[in-house]
């Protein structure tokens, strides 16, 4: 058996791949003090459901799958380790200065963001590496040694060190590495040329200082989590999802733990993905929307594939790796709502999170938030199908909504509920058009691939404004990461910094580095005990035109550059990239400055049959109705209600309707047709 689990800021999702090749889903509310009480919940609700023991479940299972979101809360909320940072002299500022400006370059109130490490504990080292990899002024090893007693005095956690041009020539930045494992044995230290080899000197501080950082952190959270697997009886193997959506061993994650960052959103366009095969629509082009209790993540695939970058930031700072493309804003089921002194209604970032939760989960909330407002409206009944059940108070939402939204506006519960949602959805409509319209991308293109257990009641409203035709809500929609990871394989990237240029292209250097790399490679998927026939390498390079600022990620045409015949087609691609993105191309020289090779080890693939329901094609009866306020046509209906599970297979139905399934419901909105498949999905037409 395998079990996935992902970790969000409300609930912790898991899904398991039984032996029969079923699978299922399962959510349990997330424990913020310590993540792997939610884990072990969760667990138990899965044991009792097949009658076994905790015991039994974990002996039997052979992968357990983690996506967690320790890193990421650790660097959000300030809570990582007293970290110092060792730089070549002259460079202490770098962490300060960044890339030379604000993010809201236009507001001049905004403050200037502070370091991630402070100054006083960045300390210089007397070093010179030259870009060409020479050394210019050799290691002052009692620089070190000064250094090292600072550390001391300062009582560091941990230590990172970004030496100039490392990348060219790494020598001074492993024997700064030596001396500080000899002096500081208990404390854990990041060398910048392994973390992040990339060339901007920013980047790659910022990625060694995030990651040093997350060491003590993410050691404690995960050997925790292992030794209560194997206390009980897990025997098997366990892996991590880092944020290029591959999955990784505990030994690779200890020692690069910023590849945990966005570990679990990371995982939702695989998913998309693979939804949209099994549904067979999109032709290759999805939108993916995943809407937890504490976030709004948007992602697009485009042709099947899955966009990366190296631009991912958490709460200003760079981490700089290689990453799925995901664009994550504070708009979940648990947002809060407030009225502004001008009477505008704002949703989120905040959250309620897990605890207190909406009010309506009645432990103690107060504050209004879209499942409030959802509950108010009538787009969600009175009970959350989530483990053992959540009950929902419909009083203790509206009191919440009308106290501090309908009454400062004078409009009724309905309609200032119905004005929250609305508004969540705008903040919704904005994160995907960043994805799309402001790239020149047009959503109308795409289908919609709705997930987490929030999605189903807003996807249909925020595809219509977007010109999107089909929305689909998956059968693990409710637990679309945590189906991501599942059905994920294991991945790592392996990178090394050299820069040459098409018209002076330097065949013999390339070509080594690729094979160093290559070798690294295979012994991380020999260590992951992938088999032979399961092992593939992906190979890239970062290039731009002469006098550009900014690189493109440009795949390979083979496994090296041998000619010029190759070296003109890697070229040819690069063109091509650069038009696809930007819509000109140039007859310039090409630069490569970074080259990358990923490692990838095929699982067992999940079958479309293993998705496939059984119920045939039945009457269409509504279990019921629901009194609710339609804002399509500012008045309350009595809309009919269906159970997902006995909801007849390609049976078109015409909305308005609801449809409440064990994780989620679906909103299909008036105008709206609704069919579901042989695969378990709901397949919603805009007309």
């Amino acid at each position: 058996m395998h079990i996935a689990v992902d970790v969000g800021g409300t609930f912790t999702d898991l899904v398991l791949h039984d032996a029969a090749g079923q699978i299922h889903g399962y959510k349990s509310p997330t424990t913020v003090d310590d993540l792997t009480d939610g884990v072990f919940d969760g667990l138990t609700l899965i044991a009792d459901a097949r009658g076994q023991s905790l015991l039994d479940l974990l002996s039997d299972t052979a992968r357990f799958s983690f996506g967690t979101t320790a890193a990421t809360n650790a660097i959000l909320e300030g809570n990582g380790a007293r970290t110092a940072l060792l730089v070549t002299r002259g460079f202490r500022e770098t962490l300060l200065v960044r890339e030379g400006g604000k993010d809201d370059t236009y507001n001049i109130s905004e403050p200037y963001p502070p370091p991630y490490i402070p100054r006083f504990l960045t300390f210089e080292v007397e070093e010179r590496i030259t870009s060409e990899g020479e050394i210019y002024l050799p290691l002052n090893e009692e620089s070190i040694t000064a250094v090292i007693d600072q550390c001391k005095h300062e009582k560091v956690e941990a230590i990172a060190v970004a030496l100039l041009w490392a990348i060219a020539n790494p020598v001074h930045e492993l024997r700064v590495g030596e001396l500080l494992a000899s002096a500081l044995p208990n404390v854990p230290v990041s060398l910048g040329h392994r973390v992040n080899p990339c060339m901007r000197e920013y980047r790659r501080t910022s990625a060694t200082a995030l990651d040093a950082s997350l060491k003590p952190i993410v050691t404690q959270s995960i050997n925790r989590l292992q030794s209560r697997l194997i206390e009980n009886g897990f025997t098997g193997t366990l892996s991590f999802v880092t944020s290029n959506g591959g999955h990784t061993s505990t030994e690779e994650i200890l020692d690069k733990p910023v590849y945990l960052c966005f570990s679990g959103p990371s995982a939702a366009p695989e998913a998309g993905r693979r939804f949209a095969e099994i549904e067979r629509v999109g032709n290759g082009n999805v939108v993916t929307v995943d809407m937890g209790g504490t976030s709004f993540d948007v992602s697009i695939v485009t042709d099947g594939q899955i966009p990366m970058h190296r631009e991912g930031r958490i709460a200003g700072h760079i981490f700089g790796v290689p990453s799925v493309e995901v664009h994550t804003i504070g708009a979940g089921g648990g947002s809060i709502a407030r009225v502004d002194s001008g009477g505008f209604v704002h949703v989120g970032p905040e959250s309620a999170g897990a605890t207190p939760g909406p009010a309506c989960y009645g432990n103690g909330g107060t504050l209004p938030t879209v499942t409030d407002a959802n509950l108010v409206s009538g787009l969600m009944g009175n009970a959350f199908t989530s483990g053992k059940g959540i009950d929902l108070h419909p009083e203790l939402a509206e009191k919440a909504v009308t106290q501090l939204i309908a009454d400062p506006l004078g409009l009724s519960p309905h309609e200032a509920a119905a004005l929250v949602t609305h508004s969540c959805e705008q903040n919704m409509i904005v994160a995907i058009e960043e994805l799309t319209i402001k790239r020149g991308i047009d959503p109308r293109e795409y289908v919609m691939m709705a997930g987490g257990s929030a999605a189903g009641l807003h996807a249909a409203a925020i595809a219509r404004e977007l010109g999107i035709g089909r929305v689909v809500v998956p059968a693990m929609s409710g637990v679309l990461s945590a189906f991501g990871i599942l059905t994920g394989n294991i991945g790592f990237n392996f990178g090394r910094s050299l820069m040459t240029a098409s018209d002076r292209f330097d065949f013999e250097s390339v070509n080594i580095a690729l094979t160093e790399l290559e070798t690294e490679a295979y012994a991380y998927l020999a260590r992951m005990r992938v088999e032979p026939k399961d092992r593939s390498l992906s190979y890239s390079c970062e290039a731009r035109y002469l006098g550009q600022v900014w690189e493109l990620t440009v795949p390979l045409p083979g496994s090296r550059i041998v000619n010029q015949k190759a070296l003109e087609l890697l070229v040819e691609t690069f063109h091509r990239a650069h038009e696809g993105v930007y819509s000109v191309r140039s007859e310039d020289a090409v630069e490569m400055t970074e080259w990358n090779v990923q490692a990838i080890g095929q699982l067992a693939d999940v079958t479309v049959s293993e998705l496939a329901t059984s119920s045939g094609v039945n009457a269409a009866k509504p279990a019921g109705h629901r009194r609710t306020y339609l804002k399509e046509i500012r008045e309350l209906v009595d809309a009919p209600v269906y159970v997902g599970h006995d909801f007849p297979i390609d049976v078109p139905l015409n909305g308005p309707l609801f449809i409440d399934d064990a994780l989620s419901t679906v909103v299909v909105p008036p105008d709206c047709i609704v069919r579901r498949s042989r695969y378990g999905g709901f397949v919603i037409e805009l007309q």
